[in-house]
């Protein structure tokens, strides 16, 4: 069919449109030869986004606090211990500081650091020959000087008592002083028992010095006994050998120092 054709169809399907206002479009003209039918548009592809861990945005990390240390409280530190009412102690008998006695005192004074009590507060614990001795003092029921004199030079220490007692009626052992001749020991014990020695199966060793103890007293009554004795250098603890008080009240290892 030419376009002459193609074009009165067409007329008259205005007029059957208008006549029946209905019309079936005409079939359509045969394809030439050699004609392709036009390729079907591919649908434009809508863009979903693809997931890539490697490109995607990774999500935070999780926030980790440093763990909190270990909060720690330290022990309370015990309450001051309140001052002793004790007061001085004071020598008792043969422990009160005579005539004799000033050339040691006057050493004490010269060497001692520590101020030294007048002579009423002073405890003669021994009245060695040739300018030796040993002296003590006492400012309260916890604390203690004592003074070792050797050929009128004197050594003073002054230290607190322990406060809890070595065993039953001791309260300290230690040793006091360095001599030329050996080691001065010094003891605080229980009032009351003396005078003390040594006692055992075998005697001291030779060079081996005597006890000596004298008495300091409280105002509240209290007594303590201060005891000197001295090991001579390099002798050995003695076996079987003890000091004990005149009733064995009393009694520790000798020479052997306990606190201090």
């Amino acid at each position: 069919m030419g376009r002459t054709a193609v074009a009165v169809a067409a007329a008259g399907c205005g007029l059957a449109m208008v006549a029946t206002a209905s019309c079936a479009m005409p079939p359509a003209p045969p394809m030439s030869p050699g004609a392709q039918p036009a390729a079907a548009a591919a649908p434009s592809p809508s863009y979903s986004p693809s997931y890539s861990p490697s490109s995607s945005p990774k999500p935070p990390a999780p926030s980790v606090s440093a763990p909190a240390s270990p909060s720690f409280s330290p022990a309370p530190s015990p309450p001051p211990e309140p001052p002793s009412q004790s007061g001085p102690a004071e020598p008792v008998g043969d422990g009160k500081v005579t005539a004799a006695d000033l050339p040691l005192l006057a050493a004490v004074r010269r060497a001692s650091a520590a101020a030294v009590p007048d002579d009423d507060a002073v405890i003669v614990i021994n009245r060695g020959p040739e300018g030796a001795g040993e002296l003590a003092w006492m400012p309260d029921d916890r604390n203690y000087c004592l003074a070792v004199i050797r050929e009128a030079r004197a050594e003073t220490s002054c230290k607190p008592l322990p406060k809890s007692w070595a065993r039953i009626g001791i309260r300290l052992v230690a040793k006091g002083a360095t001599t030329g001749a050996g080691t001065v020991f010094f003891a605080v014990v229980d009032g009351g028992h003396g005078p003390y020695g040594y006692q055992g199966a075998t005697p001291p060793g030779p060079g081996t010095g005597p006890v000596h103890d004298a008495t300091a007293a409280f105002a509240a009554g209290r007594t303590l006994s201060l005891l000197t004795y001295e090991r001579p250098a390099g002798a050995g603890t003695p076996g079987e050998q003890y000091i004990c008080s005149a009733d064995n009240a009393i009694c520790f290892p000798a020479l052997d120092a306990y606190v201090g």
